[in-house]
Order: C-alpha cells, then structure tokens, then sequence
C-alpha cells in the first residue's frame, strides 16, 4: 500500500527506455525519486527490448537529430564507464559501422547524405560491386548504392535499462514494479497526485514516459498517436561472415517502394537479427498484440531475405513482438504538459527514439527545472497537437 505522507520531488511513469533514463537524471540530481511500471525493469511488453538498437549519427529523418545523436553517444559512453565494472561484462555499446543502402535517389540515402553534409560527419560511399565485394552475404541491385557510417554500431538494450535503472536505484530512486497508473491529477497548490491500482503516490514533479501506454495518460492532448505491433525475427545461416567476429555491420536497406528492412550482426546462439521498419499491424493497445509467431510478417522478412541475401539454408531461431507508437509526422512529442509546467512528457518515439534514451530523460528532468534547450524545438508540441474540447 502506499504512504500518501510522502511526498517526492518526482515520480516517472514508465520505466523503459526515456523512463529509466529519467529516473537516473533525477535520482543523480539528489531528488528523491519514484518510478511506476505496470510490469517491471527491462520486460518486454512495450519497446525497449529484443536484444539490440541501432544508434547512428548521420540522421536520415531529419538533420535537426544529429547533435541529439552526438550527445546520446557521450551519455552511452558515460554510462558504460559506470556499469563495466568488471572486464566480463558486456559493452552496452559497439560500434561496428552501418551500411545504409538504396537508390541514390531514395528518403534513406538522401537523408543520411544531407544530415552527414549539415553536420560534417563522416560516411562512406559504395557502389553494388564494391558492397557484394566487401559483404558478400548481400545481392544489391546495380541501381543501389551504400553509404556507410563507420561510428555507428548498436545498443544492448536490455542491458541499457538495466544499466540506468541500477544507476537510478544507486542514487536512491524507489521503483514500484506492477503497478498500473490509473490517473493523475494536480492540485491548486501544484501538488501531484498519481493513482494506482495498488496506491495513491505523491510528488511535485511527475514525467510520463509510458511508450506505448501513453495515451491514457495524455488524455486531453489529441497528439494522433498510432500504435504499431512489429515482430523482431533472429536467423540462423548457413555462412559465417554475417557474425560480429567476421566484422559485419549492422545494415538498413529501403527498397525501391519505400519499404525498409534492417538488420544486425550475429552476436550470439540466436542468429542474425532481421526487421521490417516499415508496415506493422495497427493495435489499439499494446495488450492486444498477439505475441505468438506472425506468419505474416515473417513471410515478408524472408521475401526480402531471398531477394538481397546471399545463402542457402536459414532457419528462424527466435522471434519477439515489439510496440513502435507512432506520431503523425514520425518526430517525437518531448514538452511540458499543456497547462502544468512541472508536468513533462516524451511520446510518439515511432520507432527510432531508444538511442536517444540518456538525452531525451535527462532533457525531461531539466524541463523540470524551467531549462530549454532550442535542439529540442522541432520536438515540442507546437501545432502538431492541441489539446481537445
């Protein structure tokens, strides 16, 4: 049961990836600190799960995310130096370069070329002869090209949350695990007050970071918010040079309809890791995803596979049903609650906002404090949503 005598100077809804993330900002600040989840640190019934992330810096969706990625991969850096405490434990990052592939011509390429031009970054250019030379597992069209960023790589991310969770609980933060936050609400002397299924919780500061079960919880705001299920497949090959000894990288490819795939290199017993970005079943809850194997997508994973992959068996090993909650313009929503400025918020990740997990928490924590940063402009609300009648 809860103790409505205590009063916290922050409670976090949700502790994935922003929400952790914001709970280690908040505890490192000295503030006593409570994050709710409705299951428990690092599960996998919303997005921050499934083995592994990319992290980029050469941002095809948009320019304005480079220096967000330039600092992400300081904070990861930051926070790896914590948590390897020991040489036995493993890295939550490695950076095995991404190769990027398409028509010269498409969203994917122009975007990186663009972002990598803005910003001064580093990438490579390859032809079709020079990729299948260097990486023969892949069959590239002759009208592709590649562009390869050599400091990206990828995030552990169970690892990640667990990583800043132990850092948040390090400096004194509480976790309530299976909780479900039912509503909040705040008072006229600015006094949060959080309802549960199991207790009613105090603060003077409340972040919602829910992922996938934010909507509820933003109830007045009409942010148009879309829920996806996608299913995160692992392979087996019958070759080795798609393993991370053999130094493959990771790879995101759109093909010539737009549809993208991506992928990883095979670090462990469970095979090569292959994704569709693109598509997804639209759900109205992340508790309505059926988690069983969906044959559906598989078939479209192991179409694109015949198509641009070099082998001659494959088997599937492991699959993993994942939640991307869109927003309207694929950005995400990071601002104060309309109304209530020590109320903040991060939704509409749509799918590619876990590597900036340390940055966008701790950006909730200082919107807190009254502190803006104007990297974070194209991500406030603004006209993209307002609240409704």
């Amino acid at each position: 049961m809860s103790d409505q005598s205590t009063v916290y100077d922050c409670i976090v809804v949700g502790y994935g990836g922003v929400g952790s993330a914001s709970l280690m900002a908040a505890a490192q600040k000295g503030w006593s600190v409570l994050g709710i989840d409705r299951f428990g640190p690092a599960h996998d019934r919303g997005s921050s799960h499934g083995q592994t992330r990319i992290i980029r810096r050469a941002y095809f969706e948009h320019p304005n995310y480079v220096p967000l990625a330039n600092r992400a991969f300081e904070m990861w850096g930051e926070l790896n130096k914590r948590h390897r405490t020991s040489l036995d434990k493993k890295e939550l990052l490695t950076q095995t370069g991404l190769l990027q592939m398409g028509r010269e011509d498409s969203d994917v390429i122009q975007g990186v070329v663009s972002s990598a031009k803005t910003h001064g970054l580093t990438i490579e250019h390859f032809t079709p002869d020079e990729i299948r030379q260097r990486l023969p597992l892949f069959k590239i069209p002759d009208h592709f090209v590649g562009v390869f960023e050599p400091n990206a790589g990828f995030l552990r991310v169970e690892l990640c949350v667990a990583a800043m969770i132990q850092q948040a609980v390090k400096n004194g933060a509480e976790l309530k695990s299976n909780h479900c936050v039912q509503s909040w609400d705040v008072d006229q002397q600015g006094l949060v007050t959080v309802e549960t299924n199991r207790g009613v919780y105090r603060a003077r500061r409340l972040v919602i970071a829910a992922g996938g079960w934010s909507a509820p919880l933003l109830g007045n705001l009409d942010l148009g918010l879309q829920l996806l299920h996608k299913q995160q497949q692992w392979f087996q090959l019958d070759r080795v040079d798609q393993k991370l000894e053999s130094q493959f990288p990771c790879f995101l490819l759109e093909e010539d309809n737009g549809d993208c795939f991506y992928g990883f290199p095979e670090i462990d017993y469970l095979g090569m890791k292959v994704c569709e970005h693109s598509g997804g079943v639209p759900v109205s809850s992340p508790a309505d995803i059926d988690r069983g194997l969906d044959e559906t997508q598989l078939m479209r994973t192991r179409q694109f596979m015949r198509e641009y992959c070099n082998y001659g068996k494959s088997r599937l090993v492991h699959h993993s049903a994942c939640v991307y909650t869109m927003s309207p313009d694929g950005h995400f929503f990071i601002d104060r609650y309309p109304g209530f400025s020590n109320v903040v918020f991060a939704a509409g990740l749509s799918g590619h906002g876990f590597k900036f997990a340390p940055v966008l928490g701790s950006y909730l924590v200082d919107l807190l404090e009254g502190n803006q940063a104007s990297e974070f402009d194209f991500l406030k609300i603004g006209d993209r949503a307002k609240p409704s009648n």
